[in-house]
């Protein structure tokens, strides 16, 4: 509920510095069962107090400002491309069917209606303890359906973008919801001696990154730098499902048991870096020389292979 209010038009209580919300002291109280709301507890705490104009402003250049916001807060817009969309309109269903009715202006597929959404079918779970199996049933369909397939997203571009009040809260709601959608077994969370990911020879990792895109807990992820690319890899966000190691084509990535254990919770373990390319035309970063030794071991050496994008087209349109 405190984050349905958090990613609303700002309530008087967002003034406060982040360590005095309601929603970081849900997080404190969630912190002992949930790695998404123990990750949250530091960066929530950094958000600084400000003026309630303030809050607006930045609210309003964020989310609603002239012309088209920087992120959209409606379904519909994330997911089909228009307002009004057909999500707009199953989800407003769905509230009905649950005898609940929007008030005010907001249309009901908004972030902040989803998410109060969800709280009330949480609310429903303890209250109708008869009924209980039908509610969870209800807020899993309706995170597969609805909530799930673009809170996440709009919560990590939130984060990417930096802003240091919306940022941490675009954190939390992604992270709290990848939770949810694929929970850590209990027999898993924090094991100090499960299996995780590490590489049997750093010189076969090409960085190519698939190992990342498909890790369902977001433990592994690429970093570039103007000056490097870097694998790394969140020993406690980890939960062994294997996928990593599976679609390795060069089978570089393997499971097996990290020396020390599990690492520092939260912390960041560097499995392979590789220095980046920069393209000799235009001198932007490309990729990073474990790419490409790669990409020229499969094809051969190329003068276009040097350039970015851009500068490719450029001299194929010369030629």
């Amino acid at each position: 509920h405190a984050l349905a209010e958090a990613v609303g038009p700002p309530s008087p209580w967002m003034i406060e510095a982040g360590s005095c919300w309601p929603l970081t002291q849900a997080v404190r109280e969630l912190s002992p069962t949930s790695d998404a709301a123990r990750e949250a507890i530091w960066h929530l705490a950094q958000i600084p107090a400000e003026p309630l104009i303030a809050r607006q402003a930045r609210y309003q250049a964020l989310f609603t400002g002239s012309g088209r916001p920087r992120f959209w807060l409606h379904e519909s817009m994330s997911r089909s491309g228009r307002l009004l969309g057909p999500e707009t309109l199953a989800v407003h269903w769905l509230y009905q069917v649950c005898g609940l009715h929007t008030v005010g202006a907001e249309l009901p597929d908004h972030a902040s209606m989803e998410l109060a959404f969800l709280s009330y079918l949480a609310g429903q779970q303890e209250r109708d303890l008869e009924q209980g199996d039908k509610w969870r049933q209800l807020e899993r369909q309706f995170i597969k359906k609805h909530a799930g397939c673009w809170l996440p997203q709009l919560g990590r571009a939130l984060a990417a973008d930096g802003d240091p009040v919306y940022g941490p809260i675009g954190r939390l709601l992604a992270e709290w919801l990848t939770e949810i959608i694929h929970p850590v077994p209990d027999n898993r969370k924090g094991a100090p001696n499960a299996a995780r990911p590490q590489l049997s020879q750093d010189a076969a990792c090409t960085l190519c990154g698939f190992c990342a895109r498909v890790c369902p807990t977001h433990a592994l992820a690429i970093h570039d730098t103007e000056s490097e690319t870097r694998l790394q890899l969140n020993a406690s966000a980890c939960i062994g499902c294997r996928k990593c190691a599976q679609i390795c084509a060069t089978h570089a990535l393997v499971m097996g048991k990290q020396a020390g254990g599990a690492g520092q919770e939260g912390r960041w373990m560097l499995l392979r870096h590789s220095p980046r390319l920069h393209c000799p035309s235009c001198g932007s970063a490309t990729v990073s020389q474990a790419e490409m030794d790669f990409v020229t071991a499969q094809i051969g050496e190329s003068a276009w292979l040097a350039r970015c994008q851009e500068c490719r087209l450029a001299m194929m349109e010369n030629n």
